[in-house]
């Protein structure tokens, strides 16, 4: 009887346990937004060692600077072999988190990317880059990515396009005077609408690019986000130099919240059921 039960222990401990990898291991993934190999660029062959070396020292920095910044560049190599890189995390990011970001974010565009001379990768709260092509002070669009809510916006909140189309367009118009603040052209902005609800905008550039450009960016990706989420109650959309997101419910301005494609948001739920789990087993068998 004591052996069967302790088989029975054994069992469901090895049970949660595994329970507890394959949470943690999907919310890690969630993480992830989207990978692109530029299959445009120059494919790596047998003769270019010198630039697959040049390359790993160079995400190998990236990984590292970002326990420092929340943005960094590099150049590495000469001539055919260069390879010129950068990161940048989310201003609210602290470092902690955007370290564990980039650290993850290097390893996968790595791993993902392999013989490509060109890759960018997204996650929620970083980006990294690559590239045998200098890009830091181009205005670029394309390749983005974006995720939004599945839940609609409540038809008692009226003209609600409008006031995201108005209010946005404030927050960009103000955040091209943030070139030299701590976290360049980061801003923030909460505003109560008709006493109903809190319109979150956040936007943020790459600081290597100029006001103009910054502005111009944002505008561009926030009519991106328009046409597919303004009817949602959050969307956040990704681009090589600017990010812009908005949220109405009154909760983080990631995209996290329950009814969404990200399981980002139910971490809080996973960890309570979690712990909640391995409560009751330890209680059922007195350890």
């Amino acid at each position: 009887m004591a052996t069967t039960k302790k088989l029975s222990t054994l069992f469901c401990l090895s049970s949660l346990f595994c329970l507890l990898f394959t949470i943690n291991q999907a919310v890690s993934e969630s993480e992830h937004m989207e990978t692109f190999c530029n299959k445009a660029s120059r494919n790596t062959t047998s003769n270019s060692t010198t630039y697959n070396t040049n390359l790993k020292t160079l995400l190998s920095t990236l990984s590292n600077q970002s326990s420092f910044a929340n943005y960094y560049n590099l150049t590495t190599g000469l001539a055919s072999d260069t390879v010129h890189g950068m990161f940048f995390c989310i201003g609210d990011v602290n470092r902690t988190s955007c370290n564990a970001c980039v650290k993850s974010a290097t390893i996968e565009i790595a791993k993902n990317c392999t013989n490509h001379r060109e890759a960018i990768i997204y996650y929620f709260s970083c980006m990294v880059r690559y590239s045998d092509k200098f890009f830091l002070s181009t205005l670029e669009t394309k390749p983005n990515t974006f995720w939004s809510s599945t839940d609609p916006i409540p038809k008692s909140y009226g003209k609600f396009e409008q006031r995201l189309s108005d209010k946005m367009g404030e927050v960009i118009v103000r955040s091209s005077f943030l070139s030299s603040s701590f976290t360049p052209y980061y801003l923030q902005d909460i505003t109560r609408i008709d006493d109903q609800y809190d319109l979150q905008s956040v936007v943020q550039c790459s600081p290597h690019l100029d006001p103009g450009n910054c502005t111009t960016c944002l505008k561009l990706a926030f009519q991106e986000l328009t046409h597919c989420c303004s009817d949602q109650l959050w969307a956040f959309i990704f681009t090589p130099k600017c990010l812009v997101s908005f949220d109405t419910s009154n909760s983080s301005l990631l995209p996290n919240h329950s009814g969404a494609f990200s399981i980002r948001g139910n971490n809080r739920i996973f960890g309570g059921m979690v712990l909640g789990a391995a409560a009751s087993v330890f209680a059922l068998f007195g350890l």
